[in-house]
C-alpha cells in the first residue's frame, strides 16, 4: 500500500489572539471595526497579556463614544520578529514628527484632510520645548514621553504617550494633558481623549490593533459621523505606521 505524506498546513501565528472568524477575515485584507457599545466591552482586542487591564482602562473612563479596529499590516520588507524588526517597529512608533501632514478622511466634513498640521516631541508638559524624535538603540520595557499636536480639528494640544513593551507585542498608550476645544468650547477635559494600539509583530507581517474613546458632557450631534472619524483616524496611523516599516515614508 501506498502511502502519501501531504504536508500540514502551519498553524497561523496569529490564531491564538484571535477567534478563527476574525482571523479569516483579516487574513482576506479587510479591515475590522466595532464601535464601543454602552457596556464598554471590547469585541475586538486581541489576546494578548495587556488585554485585561486595557479593557478595564476603558471601561474606568466611560466613554461617551469609542471605536476599535484590527487589522494585519502584511507585505514588510523585513522580519518584524526579529531584534532588528522589533527595534525598527520601535523607533518607528517614536518617530512623531512624521506624523506631520497625514491625512484621514473626515466623515463629519465629508472630504480628506489633514490630520496633523504639526507634531513633534517635547520635554515636558510644562515647558514645550522641542525635541528630535528619540532613536533608541534597545528597546526599553515602559518609556514615556511628551508631544504636542496641532491638530485639523483639536487644535493645539499635548499629549502623554506611553510605549510597553510585552514580549510579544507593543502597546502604546496616548492621551490628552490639556483641555480640548472646540469653537473656543472646553470640550474635552484632560485625559478624557485616549488611544491605544497593540501591535503584534510575526514574521513580515504586524497586527495592527488600535481603539481610540472620548469622555465629555458636550453633545456629540450626529454619532456615526463621530465614530467614522475616529476610525478613519486610527487607519490613517495604522497607514503612517505601515509606510514608516516600508521604506515608503520621506
Amino acid at each position: 500500500m501506498l502511502f502519501v505524506l501531504l504536508p500540514v498546513a502551519a498553524e497561523d501565528p496569529f490564531a491564538r489572539y484571535f477567534p478563527d472568524e476574525s482571523l479569516a477575515k483579516m487574513r482576506t485584507g479587510r479591515v475590522l471595526t466595532a464601535s464601543i457599545p454602552s457596556d464598554h466591552t471590547l469585541s475586538l482586542l486581541p489576546a494578548v497579556m495587556s488585554a485585561d487591564s486595557i479593557a478595564a482602562e476603558v471601561k474606568g473612563h466611560q466613554p461617551n463614544i469609542g471605536v476599535e479596529m484590527s487589522s494585519i499590516i502584511t507585505g514588510l520588507p523585513q522580519a518584524m520578529d526579529t531584534p532588528e524588526g522589533w527595534l525598527l517597529l520601535y523607533n518607528a512608533l517614536h518617530a512623531v514628527s512624521t506624523m506631520k501632514g497625514i491625512t484621514y478622511y473626515s466623515a463629519t466634513r465629508g472630504s480628506a484632510r489633514v490630520l496633523f498640521t504639526d507634531a513633534y516631541v517635547i520635554d515636558s508638559a510644562d515647558n514645550k520645548n522641542r525635541l528630535a524624535d528619540p532613536v533608541f538603540s534597545e528597546i526599553l520595557p515602559e518609556d514615556l514621553i511628551f508631544t504636542f499636536q496641532q491638530d485639523s480639528s483639536f487644535g493645539k494640544n499635548v499629549y502623554a504617550e506611553r510605549f510597553s513593551y510585552r514580549t510579544d507585542h507593543l502597546v502604546v498608550k496616548m492621551e490628552n494633558l490639556t483641555t480640548i476645544s472646540y469653537l473656543f468650547l472646553p470640550l474635552i477635559q484632560p485625559r478624557n481623549l485616549g488611544s491605544q494600539v497593540v501591535l503584534i509583530p510575526s514574521g513580515n507581517e504586524v497586527v495592527f490593533y488600535g481603539i481610540s474613546y472620548l469622555t465629555t458632557s458636550f453633545p456629540l450631534g450626529d454619532r456615526h459621523s463621530r465614530e467614522e472619524s475616529l476610525k478613519n483616524r486610527l487607519v490613517a496611523m495604522e497607514n503612517w505606521l505601515k509606510d514608516r516599516l516600508s521604506g515608503q515614508a520621506q
